[in-house]
């Protein structure tokens, strides 16, 4: 892998993004914490000058101008690295205690306090080191000054600081670093899950993407990815087998329609009005087959039932009822309802009378003489819902059936040989409850079979 590539790439680039916004932050906080601690420093130095110097007030009244010189005598004889500096000046200004000039440069600030420099040894050499200084009034025309240099302050703080600084390039070095092999490892990753999908876009559709040795989100990318394929795959295959089911299921009216075609060509055939039947029949057959698959497309593509109108539930599956009664009288079956009156529901009726008819339609193929076939309604607690159940006696679907009959074209084996139809006819059904923001559901009758209908 090419360096270009990592230096190039999203996660790298969004590594050192977040590494200079981080560095920012931590230089302001070094910045918000030099400050804090020359404050906190300062002010400590400032508060001991001033208790210092309350100290040389209470010796003065105590015991005089004797007792401040022996106190100043002490304390810069102890072996003290921050100690304090003195200067007890008389009336005229002329020095009678201490070990600080007569006369510094002094610079004014605020509050009475006083900055100078002035030349201390250190290990034999004369160090140029700024002190800060506060005067005040000892009694009898003496004032006093007490000193005291802030050098070890400053070498403090800028050792904390350029330490911290430090840290911190060491720190942006290393997320750097870390960041670029971050980023190698990203593409790499991306690189073999690329070559996993082109060896399987390929002409390997059956093969999946490893996981094995994964973490983290490409492990749960290439899950997901894995799930697309079989959905494809089972889409792939869906399609395939509508193509056979339509050639298989298509393919025996379209010979009997050639074949009546072309004895109707022949003019020594006399043609007969029962045979053109047939060929309208034929027609209208794979018209309604045509016109079943536009409505489900139709309605799988657009968008769900907003609002519509009110539709009488009970009054619509009456009329249906009603509609095959004839067919069932003749088969000797008996249809029992139980529909409570006046169960109102929002919808397109002309939609949910095909649905309900379908249904009722596929229940009296199946169920043979002599049979029952119930058509229940129910509603839920304060209108929240209507289940429409119909049932019938007739063999049923087995379980392991029951989601593949909504797809279309698909036919139980047993069935195709021994009813018409072309599998299309759950397939409406589902449709249109799904379009009705409702659901369709297979269950056993034991025996038969049981569509359960529900909306809202």
């Amino acid at each position: 892998m090419q360096i270009r590539e990592v230096v190039s790439s999203l996660t790298f680039r969004y590594i050192v993004k977040y590494m200079m916004v981080l560095s920012a932050a931590v230089f302001l906080v070094l910045g918000a914490f030099y400050l804090y601690f020359s404050y906190t420093s300062f002010k400590a130095l400032g508060d001991n000058v001033v208790d210092e110097l309350d100290t040389l007030q209470l010796v003065y009244r105590g015991q005089g101008l004797e007792g401040v010189d022996q106190y100043i005598a002490d304390q810069t004889a102890l072996p003290s690295v921050n100690r304090f500096y003195y200067l007890v000046t008389d009336a005229t200004g002329a020095k009678v205690a201490g070990d600080l000039p007569a006369a510094p440069r002094y610079q004014e600030f605020d509050d009475g306090w006083l900055g100078f420099e002035m030349d201390v040894q250190n290990w034999g050499k004369a160090v140029d080191v700024d002190f800060v200084a506060l005067p005040a009034a000892l009694g009898d025309g003496y004032r006093a000054m007490v000193a005291s240099d802030y050098a070890d302050i400053e070498e403090r703080a800028q050792l904390v600081f350029q330490t911290l600084f430090r840290v911190m390039i060491v720190t942006l070095i290393l997320g750097i670093i870390g960041g670029f092999f971050s980023a190698a490892r990203a593409l790499d990753q991306v690189e073999q899950l690329n070559q996993e999908i082109s060896r399987i876009v390929r002409g390997e559709p059956g093969q999946r993407i490893k996981i094995d040795g994964e973490a983290g989100y490409f492990r749960a990318l290439a899950m997901v990815m894995n799930q697309m394929l079989e959905q494809m795959e089972t889409l792939m295959q869906g399609v395939r087998r509508v193509s056979d089911n339509i050639a298989h299921d298509l393919r025996t009216p379209l010979t009997r329609m050639r074949n009546d075609l072309s004895q109707l060509r022949n003019r020594k055939t006399p043609v007969e009005g029962a045979q053109l039947e047939g060929l309208i029949e034929e027609c209208d057959d794979l018209l309604s087959t045509f016109n079943a698959l536009l409505r489900i497309s139709a309605l799988e593509s657009g968008s769900p039932l907003a609002s519509g109108a009110e539709v009488d539930l009970s009054a619509l599956l009456h009329d249906v009822v009603e509609l095959y009664e004839p067919i069932a009288h003749e088969r000797d079956i008996t249809l029992l309802v139980e529909v409570p009156s006046s169960q109102k529901c929002r919808g397109e009726a002309d939609l949910l009378v095909q649905m309900f008819a379908n249904i009722l339609d596929n229940a009296l193929k199946y169920t043979p003489e002599k049979g029952c076939i119930r058509v229940n309604l129910c509603t839920g607690l304060n209108g929240a819902g209507h289940k429409v159940t119909i049932s019938d006696s007739g063999p049923g679907i087995p379980a392991v059936e029951r989601k593949n009959v909504f797809r279309r074209f698909y036919r139980v084996e047993s069935s195709r040989t021994e009813h018409p139809g072309h599998g299309l006819g759950l397939s409406l059904v589902q449709a249109i409850a799904q379009y009705h923001n409702g659901t369709v559901a297979l269950g056993s009758n034991n025996p038969g079979l049981q569509v359960r209908v529900e909306l809202p």
